[in-house]
């Protein structure tokens, strides 16, 4: 039976929504998992992993009784510029991500796809592609990969339409799923709407399944959703549980 989802992260915004749907995704599980026991349910978004010598081996699911160790995200974080991911390693969740699985830059797409599609895609590939070979090989049944990406800026929207690209051809038999944010209309990124364009494209071919987010519906839910946040949350916790609550 399917199970396992890997997530694709790409770009700022990709990677912030990333990081606050990791958090989430505990809570979550940490509600349900009272006895702290590596089951299929736990095995869908994390690999338990134990740590010898710094050799580190992946405990299988088994009978779903095995006790948590170390869990890692199944997860590639993608972006070219290292801001948003020097963040997320300083986190509190810093330790869930498996350093081998980050693909950075430092210059940035500059807000066009084009750069993002044509230069970083083909520079990038290779690496990409051993990336999501390694993580398939830690899944004993790939259900789908999950990507988390805006179509506003350059990385986002280029890389991450190349991705999918790569992933289809790859992997034709595996869903794709995304959660795409749009830009607002009143977006100070004057290539947005190009992005936007180029990258839908792109998504009617390679994506089997897009939940389009429009951001400033996003904006508009977060003044009158403010008073709802719970303890410790920010409005991007806010979102992303808005965006897990639809899918459910």
């Amino acid at each position: 039976m399917p199970r396992e989802l890997i997530t694709v992260q790409v770009g700022q915004c990709g990677n912030q929504i990333g990081l606050r749907f990791w958090d989430l995704v505990l809570r979550e599980h940490a509600r349900h998992n009272k006895d702290s026991v590596f089951d299929e349910s736990m095995s869908s978004f994390f690999r338990n992993v134990e740590i010898k010598r710094g050799n580190p081996i992946n405990i299988p699911v088994g009978d779903g009784r095995n006790s948590l160790q170390n869990l890692k995200a199944r997860a590639v974080i993608v972006d070219m510029e290292e801001g948003v991911i020097n963040q997320m390693l300083k986190s509190e969740l810093g330790e869930l991500f498996d350093q081998k699985h980050f693909i950075k830059d430092v210059s940035g797409a500059g807000n066009n796809w084009a750069h993002g599609f044509n230069y970083y895609g083909p520079k990038y590939e290779e690496t990409l592609m051993e990336n999501f070979r390694k993580t398939v090989e830690d899944c004993d049944s790939l259900q789908g990969f999950f990507m988390m990406h805006s179509l506003g800026g350059g990385t986002g929207s280029g890389v991450g339409s190349y991705i999918l690209g790569l992933l289809k051809e790859a992997y034709p038999e595996v869903y794709r799923f995304t959660t795409s944010i749009f830009p607002s209309n009143d977006d100070d990124v004057i290539t947005s709407p190009y992005n936007s364009i180029l990258s839908l494209n792109e998504l009617r071919k390679q994506a089997d399944c897009v939940l389009p987010v429009d951001n400033q519906a996003l904006l508009n839910i977060i003044p009158v959703s403010y008073t709802h946040l719970r303890a410790h949350e920010t409005p991007e916790h806010l979102v992303c549980r808005l965006l897990l609550e639809k899918k459910k």
